[in-house]
């Protein structure tokens, strides 16, 4: 029985012993490395947390100065660690060194602690890597070794066909593994060289999305002519023109030709020329851009698309036929249209000497022939305003304004398809008569002797001859010829001289960019 309380309180002493051993060596813990602990092959054994944090400061300096290499095939790049964003984490090595062997429940601790005094442990590296950094010195390199993918394009041949380029997959550098390994080695203990892999990198645009668009050749044209004299105004057109250039129209998108040109002000580069505003040519910013929208819309027409909004001039317009033309107002009046297919298409514009070209492009599978007629039904004859003029003598009588007919003009678009005729009813135009205006003359003329000035040394004014009746600058004598309207420039009227708009096409533009499409467009 004695025997057996000894056993007993011998267990009980045991016990108590193992627990006095574990809290001295928790305490000792929060002051001490446990024997036997190494990091990167510097002994921590029995340092203090100074003494052990001097050491790791040291063995940063050490890192500092290994050369941190990356090797591809036969290549090699070599960079310092503050170069990469590389450190020591100096604060986690020094709470790893002070906790080693003391990461466990308290029973275990002993245990922990004599494996790593007789077998001894080695501290990972622990390190801080700057992605940042890393990735900008990979790129660097990588701009020696990596290969670029090629957006998959599309470019207007001169015969106005459509070539597809292919798209090309393109070679990088695999960023995410190499800022594994590096920091796997590390964290080994192995010198910080690692080798580069490569992976490769689709383009944003494919050929097979490309493709898909459906774009093989022309639709349509339309050419108009301007006067290159009048150079404000062929500047806004150029400018107008420019601003639609390359439009690229998925299918059943809508088209608004003021949000796409904008705004036409000084501020966007428009100049003043004339514009129609109350029946009258008036000096006005853009003076020119509806030409831009006539070209446009007569385009638009002849490819067949959707027409959604379009208005006519107060007045016919000398460079398209009455009937087919697009007055545009920024805020007010606008020239909508449609892609009504089930393709992308693509619209180019083209300024050649006095010539403006619009071309659209699109799937030639479903190209049907277009025609569009136009017939006047109803002539609206101007009014004879007369006016008396002080300045005239009476009985002279002079034209101040010529009288403009107005018109009502029905236009149709005729498609034929698959041996049948279809009609379709275009917006019709109403083009308002200008009242022609007649000066009177109401001043008496003079029966007394002329008295010239006294001589005061001037010399006489040379001899003029009197000028015809109708000379007179914007006057025209009743009765006389027809006199030409103030025009925007001296073009032919109502399209005359031009030739039929399925035959009208642009010179000279033998560029042939190429036309990535956006990404994600499908």
């Amino acid at each position: 029985m004695r025997r057996t309380y000894l056993i007993i309180a011998g267990f009980i002493i045991g016990i108590l012993l193992v627990i006095g051993a574990a809290g001295a060596s928790s305490v000792y813990g929060r002051q001490q490395v446990v024997p036997g602990v190494r990091a990167a092959g510097m002994d921590l054994s029995g340092m203090d947390r100074e003494a052990c944090r001097r050491a790791l400061a040291s063995l940063e300096e050490k890192l500092n100065t290994t050369p941190v290499v990356f090797h591809y095939r036969d290549r090699t790049w070599s960079f310092s660690p503050p170069e990469i964003g590389l450190r020591l984490d100096t604060q986690a090595m020094l709470t790893g060194a002070l906790q080693a062997g003391r990461d466990a429940q308290w029973w275990w601790q002993w245990y922990r602690q004599w494996k790593i005094k007789k077998e001894g442990y080695e501290l990972p590296l622990m390190v801080v890597l700057s992605r940042q950094k890393f990735n900008q010195k990979l790129n660097a390199l990588a701009g020696e070794i990596a290969t670029p993918p090629r957006d998959a394009a599309f470019r207007v041949l001169p015969d106005d066909r459509i070539e597809i380029i292919p798209g090309r997959d393109g070679m990088k550098v695999d960023e995410e593994r190499a800022y594994r390994d590096l920091l796997s080695a590390l964290s080994a203990g192995k010198k910080p060289e690692i080798q580069l892999n490569m992976v490769y990198v689709k383009p944003q645009t494919t050929t097979e999305e490309v493709q898909a668009m459906g774009l093989k050749g022309l639709l349509a044209s339309y050419t108009t002519s301007f006067d290159a004299s009048y150079t404000d105004r062929a500047y806004n057109i150029r400018v107008a023109a420019a601003a639609l250039d390359g439009l690229l129209i998925p299918p059943g998108q809508e088209v608004s030709f003021n949000k796409v040109v904008g705004p036409r002000s000084s501020e966007a580069g428009y100049k003043n020329a004339k514009v129609i505003v109350n029946n009258q040519l008036v000096d006005g910013l853009g003076g020119g851009v509806c030409q831009v929208s006539s070209t446009l819309y007569n385009a638009v027409l002849l490819a067949n698309l959707e027409v959604l909004e379009r208005t006519n001039h107060s007045l016919p317009v000398p460079y398209v036929p009455v009937g087919r033309d697009a007055t545009v107002v920024y805020g007010a009046i606008d020239f909508r249209f449609r892609n009504n297919t089930e393709s992308y298409v693509y619209i180019r514009s083209a300024v050649n000497g006095e010539r403006l070209t619009f071309k659209i492009y699109g799937n030639t599978d479903y190209k049907v022939p277009v025609e569009i007629r136009t017939r006047i039904t109803e002539v609206l004859e101007p009014k004879v305003v007369r006016e008396p003029d002080p300045n005239l003598e009476r009985g002279e009588q002079v034209v101040k304004q010529k009288g403009v007919r107005g018109y009502r003009v029905i236009t149709e678009r005729v498609v034929r398809e698959n041996g049948r005729l279809y009609t379709e009813r275009l917006p019709g135009s109403f083009y308002k008569p200008v009242n022609q205006v007649v000066a009177i003359g109401t001043r008496e003329p003079s029966a007394g002797p002329v008295v010239p000035p006294p001589s005061s040394g001037q010399k006489p004014l040379p001899d003029k001859k009197p000028p015809a009746a109708g000379d007179s600058p914007g006057k025209t004598p009743v009765g006389g010829e027809d006199v030409k309207l103030p025009e925007e420039s001296p073009e032919p009227a109502d399209g005359e001289g031009m030739a039929p708009p399925e035959q009208q096409s642009p010179e000279g533009n033998n560029s042939v960019p190429e036309v990535v499409p956006p990404a994600g467009s499908q």
